[in-house]
């Protein structure tokens, strides 16, 4: 469904499931991604036509888009499922995209049409015949670029735009390692196990890292991950592709996908001939976002994930020096903590137009944070020694 705004007659906004997509569209939609602010895998064309079909027992989810009639140009997106209300905002809205395999939620921005995007959300939330309160992004990366412009634009409008920083995720900010790379951040206690490791690996047959390339080695690049993986701890807790067939269907349909495209960057750490751990990574933009990693359990005690996450971005800074940022997708209190140096903030946004909506997501938020407050409270007093003090 396509909408024209009233204070920019130029634009139209769409409403469109990710299925009904024409090649017109994909092919503005990944210009868009390209252009965009910043990356962001998981509101690609490859990865959400992917998902999509494998999630047909959800609400229903679609894409809201602004473009430019006159240019045929895409000027923002995102991706949202209705909801009758959220611990967050307890009234009906839209939130980001809600499923497992989506690490990321936000926006693609086109940096220099950005206030126009924003003001086409904002009214088509405000004036929806649905009666929307609002616009929640949850796992949203709170110091993207266009979040502050969004803020502004939104304030403007006698709306809100708040940015809850929750957690912070381990990344790597490529151009700013030094010469030595990632060991020049670690403890020599880490670089010396690393060494170790690296060696015991070693004794197995040479160590090589490889990206592949073309669609031909993908295919049974992904097989042999999807074995891998099933035959790992994630198999036996199973949460690996392949314990479900929607999810397995999904990593194959990403396959097809992203046949044309060098989205989908599937990574091996071989031994010899053996492969000791490979990785799902996307790239969007001018970053990539680890997805997914497995590795084969008879090469346990040479800790190949670890060795695996540091092949990757020496890989990157020789080979693909047009990836400037590597979002591990990962909890903060990953293995890749100590590994990887720097930091990306994850929070959620809340964006309210109505003035009930501002004052039941303020009074959310502030419980919100007296309930965080009171368990650090609780934890302080169980972690103290018992009895008196000498």
């Amino acid at each position: 469904m396509s909408t024209s705004l009233v204070n920019a007659p130029s634009l139209e906004l769409l409403q469109l499931s990710p299925l009904a997509c024409d090649a017109a569209f994909l092919s503005q939609w990944k210009q868009l991604e390209r252009e965009s602010h910043c990356g962001n895998a998981f509101l690609s064309p490859e990865f959400v036509r992917s998902l999509s079909p494998h999630r047909l027992d959800e609400p229903e989810v679609h894409i809201l888009a602004c473009r430019d009639k006159n240019q045929g140009r895409l000027l923002g997106l995102g991706i949202f499922q209705y909801t009758p209300g959220t611990k967050t905002l307890p009234l009906p809205h839209l939130i980001s995209w809600q499923d497992p395999h989506v690490y990321r939620s936000g926006l693609l921005v086109k940096p220099d049409r950005q206030t126009e995007f924003f003001q086409s959300l904002i009214e088509f939330v405000h004036k929806t015949p649905h009666g929307l309160m609002g616009i929640e992004f949850t796992n949203l990366r709170v110091d993207s670029p266009w979040a502050k412009e969004l803020r502004e634009t939104t304030a403007a409008r006698g709306g809100s735009f708040r940015l809850i920083p929750e957690t912070s995720c381990p990344a790597v900010l490529v151009p700013e390692l030094g010469e030595k790379g990632l060991e020049e951040n670690w403890s020599s206690s880490r670089r010396k196990s690393v060494r170790k490791n690296r060696r015991r690996l070693e004794a197995h047959g040479p160590v090589s890292f490889r990206i592949l390339q073309s669609s031909e080695e993908k295919g049974p690049a992904l097989r042999r991950f999807l074995v891998l993986e099933q035959n790992s701890w994630k198999g036996e807790m199973g949460t690996a592709l392949a314990c479900r067939r929607e999810d397995a269907d999904f990593a194959r349909q990403l396959l097809w996908e992203a046949a044309n495209s060098e989205f989908l960057a599937i990574s091996e750490l071989k031994t010899g001939t053996e492969v000791a751990a490979t990785a799902l990574n996307f790239i969007s933009g001018p970053e990539m976002f680890a997805f997914k990693i497995a590795w084969d359990s008879r090469f346990e005690n040479c800790s190949p994930g670890t060795l695996h996450e540091v092949a990757l971005i020496d890989y990157l800074r020789e080979h693909r020096p047009e990836i400037v940022r590597v979002d591990s997708c990962a909890h903060s209190n990953s293995y890749l903590s100590g590994l990887w140096p720097h930091r990306i903030t994850v929070g959620n946004g809340l964006l309210c137009t109505a003035k009930i909506a501002r004052g039941a997501g303020k009074l959310v938020t502030k419980l919100q944070s007296l309930k965080r407050w009171a368990s650090h409270q609780i934890a302080a007093g169980e972690a103290a020694p018992s009895g008196h003090s000498e």
